[in-house]
C-alpha cells in the first residue's frame, strides 16, 4: 500500500489505483509562471513568512513571496530568444533528500512554475513542523484547484515504484548523497525524459582575519548569528552547510580571533536553545579523537558539546573524507586567499566569505574553476536556495524549448 497525502490526512492506496491516478496527470500541463501557479505560491508564502519558530521555513516563504517570482519571471524570460517557446517538460517525479526539511518544496515550486504536473515521495521520516508544511501546502493546491496536478506520496523503495513512476516521468530530480543518486539512475526515465542527479556535497567559509579583527563587538556577534544560520540550521548536515573554516592571514593573530569568533557562536546557541543530544556528542568526541590519532588534526577543543573545532594541518588541509556533523568546525589558517583552493575538489559546493573584496573574490574565482565549487556567497546565505543549483540553471532544465522558424 502507498500512503498517499491530501489536506484531510493520509489515506493508504493500492498500487493499481495511484498508478491510474499518476497516468491521469501526465497531461495536465500548464504554461510556464501561469497565474495558477504564482497564485499557490503567493498563498504558500503568507502562510511561511511569520514562522519565525521554523526560521528555515521563514526562509522558504520569503523566497516564494509575489515579489520574488516576479524577479524570476523576468529572468527567465530574458533568457530564452526571441523565436522559442518555454513550454512544460512535462510530468516530474522528485525524490527529495531527508536530511534537509524544505528541499521538496524548493524543488516542487519551481517545478510548478514550470508548468509541470508532479509526483514527490516524501521522506519516511518526518518531524511535526514538516507534517505541518504537507499539510499546509495541500490545502493552499486544493483551494486554488490544483490538486488533482500533484501527488505527494510515501512508500516504501524496495516496492519498485521508483521504477514505475521513473518510467512515466519526463523529468526526474533526486536529492541525496551518491549512494541513492546512484541507485535511483538505474532506473530509466521515459526514453526522452531527463534525469538530474545532485549527489553528496560538502561547503566551507573563508574569513579574512584582518577583517576581522577590524570589527567591533557588536559586528562579531553579529558575523556569529550569520555563521550560526549556516551552520547549525539542519544540525550541519545540508549540502550548503560549512563544516571547513579557513581563516585568512596571520596564522597566531588568527588562531586567537577565532577561538573569539567561535565563543561568541557558542553563545549564539545557547540563546537559540539549540542543543544535541548525547549520543551526537559523544559521537564528535570519538570523531575528534579518531582524527588527531590518524594525523588529520593537529589539535581540537570542545566549547560544549554543541560546538567543538579541529584543528587540520594546512599543508595536509584536504578535509577528511569522514566529517562528523552537528557542530564540528574542521578549522585550518593559510596566509592568502588563493591558497583556499587547496581545501576544494570536485565535490566541493558552496564556499561562504567574510571580509574579502571582490577582486580578492575574483582571483579565488578563476582559480576554483579548474577544482570544483559551485557558489561563492556571502556568510549567512551557505544554504539559501537558488535556481542555479550545483551549477544547473533548473527552470531551464524543467521546461523544454519550442522553435518557431518563420
Amino acid at each position: 500500500m502507498i500512503a498517499v497525502f491530501s489536506s484531510a490526512g493520509v489515506a493508504e492506496m493500492p498500487e493499481f489505483g495511484f498508478m491510474q491516478q499518476i497516468d491521469k496527470m501526465s497531461d495536465s500541463s500548464l504554461a510556464p509562471f501561469s497565474d495558477v501557479s504564482r497564485e499557490i505560491l503567493s498563498r504558500l508564502s503568507s502562510q511561511l513568512v511569520g514562522r519565525r519558530e521554523t526560521p528555515q521555513f521563514a526562509a522558504l516563504g520569503y523566497w516564494l513571496r509575489p515579489a520574488s517570482i516576479t524577479r524570476l519571471k523576468t529572468s527567465f524570460a530574458a533568457r530564452v530568444p526571441a523565436n522559442q517557446f518555454p513550454v512544460a517538460r512535462g510530468m516530474a517525479f522528485h525524490l527529495p533528500p531527508s536530511n534537509v526539511d524544505t528541499i521538496f518544496v524548493y524543488s516542487w515550486a519551481l517545478s510548478l512554475l514550470a508548468g509541470n504536473a508532479n509526483i514527490v515521495r516524501l521522506p519516511s521520516r518526518r518531524s511535526p513542523q514538516v507534517e505541518w508544511l504537507i499539510r499546509t501546502l495541500l490545502e493552499v493546491l486544493e483551494a486554488v484547484g490544483d490538486a488533482h496536478r500533484h501527488l505527494f506520496c510515501a512508500y516504501d523503495v524496495g516496492t519498485g515504484l521508483n521504477r514505475e513512476i521513473s518510467l512515466r516521468a519526463d523529468l526526474r530530480m533526486i536529492w541525496g548523497g551518491d549512494a541513492k543518486v546512484n541507485d535511483v539512475s538505474s532506473d530509466r526515465v521515459r526514453p526522452d525524459g531527463l534525469s538530474i542527479g545532485f549527489p553528496d556535497r560538502k561547503s566551507l567559509s573563508t574569513i579574512d582575519g584582518d577583517a576581522y579583527f577590524r570589527l567591533d563587538a557588536s559586528a562579531r556577534d553579529a558575523l556569529a548569528e550569520r555563521l550560526f544560520n549556516d551552520i547549525f540550521w539542519f544540525d550541519q548536515m545540508a549540502c550548503g552547510s560549512p563544516r571547513v573554516i579557513v581563516w585568512v592571514g596571520d596564522s597566531v593573530r588568527c588562531e586567537d580571533l577565532s577561538r573569539d569568533l567561535y565563543q561568541r557562536l557558542t553563545r549564539v546557541t545557547s540563546r537559540k536553545s539549540y542543543s544535541v543530544d548525547a549520543g551526537v556528542a559523544l559521537a564528535k568526541f570519538g570523531y575528534l579523537n579518531d582524527m588527531l590519532a590518524s594525523g588529520t588534526g593537529r589539535a581540537a577543543y570542545r566549547l560544549g558539546n554543541e560546538l567543538s573545532v579541529l584543528q587540520l594541518d594546512p599543508g595536509a588541509v584536504k578535509p577528511p573524507d569522514k566529517i562528523m556533523g552537528g557542530g564540528v568546525i574542521n578549522h585550518v589558517v593559510f596566509p592568502h586567499i588563493e591558497d583556499v583552493v587547496s581545501a576544494v575538489d570536485h565535490a566541493t559546493q558552496t564556499i561562504t566569505h567574510f571580509g574579502f573584496d571582490i577582486e580578492s573574490l575574483k582571483r579565488l574565482v578563476e582559480k576554483l574553476a579548474f577544482k570544483g565549487g559551485f557558489r561563492v556567497v556571502p556568510v549567512g546565505q551557505a544554504l539559501n536556495f537558488d535556481t542555479t543549483w550545483d551549477g544547473i540553471p533548473l527552470l531551464d532544465y524543467m521546461t523544454r524549448r519550442l522553435v518557431l522558424i518563420t
